[in-house]
């Protein structure tokens, strides 16, 4: 079987059909860049989208190539320091690069793991003709193909690392080779490479669905490259593949799955009598609705539950039914996640369920505020069963629908148009709002537009006039939830996943975000919260709130200093930017009572720089208990979950990056660190190996049970006359953060560090059983 013919089956897919009602409007889904790359090298037909677009922009699409059709033939090739936010992204620019110049990459080898201090740190990308050939083993009575391998040792290549500066890491690019030791393949040619070849989650929707119909193999390949405009063998998959995916998709049972889907939760509910879970029937029996959480999740509900994201942007197309996810975020600004659910369908009555189900699931409690997607069923859903949550579109749902919306026809005018949009939207005020989006909609002709007629009738979820006030714990701007929805789903099912195996990938993929959730917690706990003003309300808040929750603080209130203040009547305060000739915010300030017009408090949770200002001027010097809210005070705090040695072994490895990182930027501070940290190591080995709290003094939680964190065994022997230390995990990570280190400080030489690296014998240098 190819790479393309199964390895997809199961897994989820974004929703396509548009908001607008219209049957033969559809959405442009990210992630779908092998249609648009194979547009593109259709060189005779000119495209416009991937997907069907409506009626009201078909004319003005085809008279124009697709505004994204040029994209990809002006890659620019990568270069030493170039930067990325994440390893993911700069494989994915690198391969985007790879496809237009007729060649392709894959990952050599990598550095570091998930119990490593910086995680993984180093990738290596290689031409897909690197290296040399390797017969594999095989058994002699096992027959093996004589095939010819394409590897010629090219050395063409990228090596990024991880830099981690002020708690903000980063990818950069430090080796890059594109020179090549054989030829370049053509748009035809490197099509057909197993990277490349791929049944992307639209074409296999489709093959589905002409499959159930009765269409052969054939035919479906031949309706596919019609339906696009393509020649016959330029799309991204073959016959076979195509044949192989048919053939393990008729193997599923949708009515068995269902059964063993639930008998999972039963089994689960068995393990853990803490796990929950809801479902409903059909009238012969199958299963309808799911809904199911963990002991973790109802925990971090009961806390952080005030501000809700209820994504339903995917569904498991193999099974035909949409997938719904509750998330919310934690007091240190990590994501977490609150519960899982898969529906019949996208009907009303399958969203109240849901809703009314989770609600069930968290003992009765409503979220103040819910996000969800520009989904008019969704919004029926809301109103019937959660009549006191405020429901709001959020912001990202809506921007990634405004390409598929206005590109094809507004080419030229379309990053023009978003600037527009995304400045009328944020808008304080109601009638300027309904000034400028008058304006907007006239100018680029949209007055007839049915999309921008839907935002129009739902400006009070979506708009800052109507959802000012509303608290929202800094969901919106706080963490990118396009990227974590995306990566939460990333891996989740596999060609070989059932429904039955659901629950617990689920589970698998909730430990991981709360594994990382906690290591970002422990490194936040050790970074310094230094103050940045003389005032003693913001000694107070360092002292109870979170580092994240601080950082904004001190957002405010740094610039309340700039404001000027003017009692108009008693009690009453106009607050005002000193170079601001007028307009400002006014501030009820009745004792402890505070109220500001702008309402910033009662959105984030956070004090808005206007009321600071009045507490300034009213000599207060501690801040008003009552404006210190539970969900952003370190007490709050989700982690840790036990004190044991996992514990300890993670949290000694954050210090211990930590301060590689801020004593090796100069001398002095190295020295400082060298002489008190011999003293320590000194000073911890005298003391009693016995611990008498036993292994893992505190309760670990039905997931941390069953995660495999054992660290790798180091491969190989030593060479003669050199001693190992416990472990040589320790000389890796020593290497890894030694060369984050040097990429962005002019630091001593690697024998000066030796010191520090000694440490590591303190630090779950052992495996952790």
């Amino acid at each position: 079987m190819t790479r393309a013919s199964s390895r997809n089956i199961g897994s989820l897919t974004q929703r396509r059909k548009c908001p607008c009602g219209d049957e033969n409007c559809y959405l442009r889904v990210d992630g779908n860049e092998e249609e648009n790359n194979q547009s593109n090298n259709n060189s005779n037909t000119p495209t416009t989208s991937s997907v069907p677009l409506g009626s009201d922009q078909l004319q003005a699409a085809q008279v124009t190539t697709s505004f994204d059709s040029t994209v990809s033939t002006e890659i620019r090739p990568p270069y030493v320091g170039q930067a990325f936010q994440t390893a993911e992204e700069a494989q994915e620019h690198y391969t985007r690069f790879a496809k237009v110049n007729g060649f392709a990459i894959r990952t050599e080898r990598s550095k570091g793991n998930s119990n490593h201090p910086l995680g993984v740190y180093k990738r290596e990308l290689v031409c897909h003709r690197a290296g040399a050939y390797r017969p594999r083993k095989m058994v002699e009575q096992k027959r093996q193909r004589n095939k010819k391998s394409n590897r010629c040792k090219c050395e063409a290549g990228m090596i990024i690392k991880k830099n981690v500066s002020k708690g903000i890491s980063r990818w950069i690019v430090v080796q890059f080779s594109n020179e090549h030791n054989h030829e370049m393949l053509d748009s035809d040619e490197v099509r057909q490479l197993p990277a490349y070849r791929n049944i992307s989650s639209i074409d296999r929707e489709r093959a589905l669905v002409l499959s159930k119909a009765g269409c052969t193999v054939n035919l479906i390949m031949r309706s596919l490259e019609m339906e696009k405009g393509l020649r016959p063998g330029q799309l991204t998959f073959t016959e076979r593949d195509l044949r192989n995916f048919l053939q393990v998709s008729k193997s599923i049972n949708i009515e068995n799955e269902g059964t063993e889907l639930l008998n999972a939760c039963k089994e689960m509910k068995e393990r853990y009598s803490d796990f929950k879970f809801e479902f409903s029937v059909n009238l012969d029996g199958t299963l309808e609705n799911i809904c199911w959480t963990y002991p973790d999740c109802v925990r971090a509900y009961a806390i952080f539950g005030d501000a809700v994201v209820f994504d339903t942007t995917y569904r498991l197309y193999a099974y035909d039914r949409p997938v719904g996810v509750w998330f919310g975020m934690d007091n240190y600004g990590n994501a977490i996640c609150f519960g899982c659910s898969l529906l019949q369908d996208e009907k009303p009555s399958s969203y109240q369920w849901a809703l009314q189900s989770f609600v069930c699931l968290m003992d009765g409690k409503y979220p103040q505020t819910l996000l969800t997607d520009l989904d008019m069923s969704l919004k029926e859903a809301v109103m019937n069963k959660l009549p006191s949550t405020k429901h709001a579109f959020a912001p990202w749902y809506i921007t990634s629908k405004i390409q598929s919306w206005f590109s094809p026809s507004l080419s030229p005018l379309f990053e023009k148009l978003v600037s527009e949009f995304n400045r009328v939207r944020n808008l304080s005020c109601l009638e300027e709002f309904s000034d400028q989006w008058s304006k907007m909609v006239s100018e680029f002709r949209l007055a007839s537009d049915r999309h921008v007629n839907l935002l129009a009738y739902n400006r009070e979820n979506w708009t800052l006039p109507f959802l000012r006030g509303c608290f929202f714990g800094c969901l919106i701007g706080g963490v990118d939830f396009p990227a974590l929805i995306k990566g939460f789903f990333k891996g989740l099912l596999s060609s070989q996943t059932r429904l039955r195996d659901f629950v617990e990938q689920v589970r698998v993929a909730i430990e991981l975000q709360n594994q990382a959730g906690e290591e970002s917690t422990m490194r936040q706990n050790y970074q310094n919260m230094s103050t940045r003003t003389c005032m003693p309300m913001e000694e107070h808040a360092a002292s109870i709130l979170t580092p994240y929750a601080f950082n904004i603080f001190q957002q405010e209130l740094i610039p309340s200093t700039q404001f000027a203040v003017y009692e108009t009547h008693k009690e009453a305060y106009l607050v005002r930017h000193r170079l601001q000739p007028a307009g400002g915010q006014v501030v009820m300030c009745i004792g402890s009572d505070l109220q500001c017009s702008c309402k910033e408090f009662e959105s984030s949770g956070i004090l808005c720089r206007h009321a600071l200002r009045v507490l300034s001027l009213k000599n207060c010097f501690t801040l008003p208990d009552k404006y210190l809210l539970t969900r952003w005070r370190r007490e709050s705090s989700l982690f840790p979950k036990s004190t044991g040695y996992k514990y300890r072994s993670r949290a000694l490895r954050s210090l211990v990056s930590i301060i590689l990182q801020e004593a090796s930027v100069n001398k002095e501070r190295f020295n400082y660190a060298q002489w008190h940290m011999s003293k320590l190591l000194s000073h911890v080995r005298e003391m009693p190996t016995l611990d008498d709290t036993g292994s893992d003094a505190g309760p670990l939680s039905s997931v941390e049970e069953t995660v495999d964190v054992t660290l790798p065994k180091p491969r190989g022997r030593p060479k003669k006359g050199k001693l190992v230390s416990t472990s040589t995990i320790a000389t890796e990570e020593s290497e890894a953060l030694e060369e984050n280190m040097a990429s962005t400080h002019d630091l001593p030489g690697p024998e000066t560090h030796q010191a520090l690296w000694d440490t590591h014998d303190l630090f779950g240098t052992q495996d952790l059983a």
